[in-house]
């Protein structure tokens, strides 16, 4: 068997270029990090999703805030329905689908761009296969935009995670007050709202973080927001969580 090094150029190698109006530059490359081989899908240059290539761990999450993200499952065993903004690669709703087999998943992706793209190199193909997602429905994607989804659905979950990017540009209008409230109409009691925010933790550019929080703050009892990079400098941004619910959370403050 071929070493890794001599499986891919130095920089990798790009296998889907597309420029799509209004939405931008969708690349799909391989690249081997930290001794690992990868696939990454970037939007404009920024990291959107990866995947493992490794046929054992295709469905195993890469990005340290995506393990945040999912963390409420690993910690309430009543997390039945989840609701997903912002698809992507699909990264996590492959894990989630995968270890988490009581859960039952909604997706919600505005463009379908990404889910054919997940389905072609991201390995999503092979969740349907093996969990036999067609039949049972245990997972359903909703290619629309997420307000319009929040707006018009009367279901209630009990954890619901906000991911919804293009690059790194997030949809503000999930962030708003009007919003947030809509959004905990359709929380069960005691459920979890979760969001990543490229912010800072402190200085100029943590208003995002800062304003989110003080959000938040009105509409549930418990919040909190932590960093995901640990390492990062203050000033720095970089994605960090912000957590609430009616019901206490245990995570470490950093304002």
């Amino acid at each position: 068997m071929k070493h890794k090094k001599e499986i891919f150029p130095r920089r990798g190698r790009l296998i889907f270029k597309q420029e799509q109006s209004g939405y931008g530059r969708i690349e799909v490359g391989e690249v081997i990090e930290h001794n690992e081989l990868l696939r990454l899908l970037t939007v404009d240059g920024v990291r959107e999703s990866a995947a493992y290539m490794e046929d054992l761990r295709h469905f195993d999450l890469v990005f340290k805030y995506t393990q945040d993200l999912v963390t409420p499952l690993q910690h309430k065993d009543d997390i039945k329905e989840v609701l997903l903004l912002g698809g992507a690669g699909f990264s996590i709703p492959k894990y989630i689908i995968h270890y988490f087999h009581d859960v039952h998943l909604d997706v919600v992706e505005i463009n379908p761009r990404m889910y054919q793209l997940a389905m072609q190199y991201f390995y999503l193909d092979e969740l349907y296969t093996k969990y036999r997602l067609t039949e049972n429905r245990r997972m359903e994607v909703f290619i629309e935009d997420a307000n319009d989804y929040i707006k018009k659905t009367n279901k209630k979950y009990d954890l619901i995670i906000n991911d919804a990017y293009v690059a790194n540009r997030i949809d503000d209008e999930l962030l708003g007050d009007s919003r947030v409230k809509l959004i905990k109409n359709h929380l069960t009691p005691g459920g979890i709202y979760i969001i990543n925010l490229i912010t800072a933790v402190h200085g100029p550019s943590s208003m995002p973080g800062i304003l989110e929080w003080e959000i938040l703050k009105r509409h549930f009892n418990h919040t909190d927001m932590y960093p995901c990079k640990k390492e990062a400098g203050p000033l720095e941004k970089q994605n960090c969580i912000l957590i609430a619910s009616d019901e206490a959370i245990s995570t470490q403050q950093v304002y």
